[in-house]
Parts: C-alpha cells; sequence; structure tokens
C-alpha cells in the first residue's frame, strides 16, 4: 500500500529502532554526553516522511531540561511518566502545543519520563539563558 502513486507507506517499529544520546543542531555535545550518561536517549521514527519529524524522547528521574527553543513548531505528548513543563504538571497522555523558537523546560517526574515529539521540520537547538 502506499501514500500516493509514488511513495512507499513505512512502518517504523520501535522496538525495531536503537536508543542513542539525543544530540540535536546546537546542542552541547558535552551536555549530551552527561545526559546519555544519566540514561536519557531518544529513537527516530520518521525523519522527513510526508513531511513530519517524530521521536520518542526518554529521560531519567528528576532531570533538569533547562529552557530551550526548538526552529520548527512541535507537538509534546508524555509517554510515560511524568514531568512540570514551564511549571505546569503533564502526566501520561497530557499534550502541549510549543511554538517554533518558543522557550520551554521542564523537569521530569520522580519514575522518569518518556514523551513523543512530532515536528514539521528537523528542528534546531537553542539554548535560552
Amino acid at each position: 500500500m502506499t501514500t500516493n502513486d509514488t511513495v512507499p507507506r513505512r512502518i517504523y517499529r520501535f522496538e525495531e529502532i536503537d536508543w542513542h544520546v539525543p544530540v540535536s543542531a546546537g546542542t552541547d555535545p558535552e551536555a549530551a554526553k552527561a545526559a546519555g550518561e544519566k540514561g536519557a536517549g531518544r529513537k527516530f521514527l520518521a525523519q522527513g516522511d510526508g513531511g513530519f519529524y517524530a521521536q520518542v524522547v526518554r529521560i531519567p528521574p528528576n532531570f533538569d531540561a533547562p529552557l530551550h527553543s526548538h526552529s520548527h513548531s512541535e507537538v509534546f505528548m508524555v509517554l510515560e511518566g511524568s514531568c512540570v513543563f514551564d511549571g505546569q504538571p503533564m502526566k501520561e497522555r497530557d499534550m502541549t502545543i510549543v511554538s517554533a523558537n518558543q522557550a520551554y523546560g521542564f523537569v521530569s517526574g520522580p519514575e522518569g519520563l518518556q514523551f513523543l515529539i512530532v515536528r514539521n521540520g528537523e528542528a534546531a537547538f537553542a539554548s535560552v539563558e
């Protein structure tokens, strides 16, 4: 089956995708390495298919993701665990939309956090101080 006459549909099988340390354009490599040592990781799903970029990210318990922004708007949905996102609690299946270049931060809950990100472009990371 295809999505149109020329592009085959792809099924992303979560268990077949490896976790890797989350390093995006603009990310400090040392900060990414330190986060990976604490258990942070991500799995890339769609990477441009139909104009979408999707990934699942896991964050260790009580991890403080510093204030930052991305160059594309995103859907942020909690899959497992919880977090405090810009001062607001979020639990499993809660979702928010973050506009392009809008700064945000979050702290994962005591059980850690796994969330889905969907964007309409490959987003660069920008730290906000």
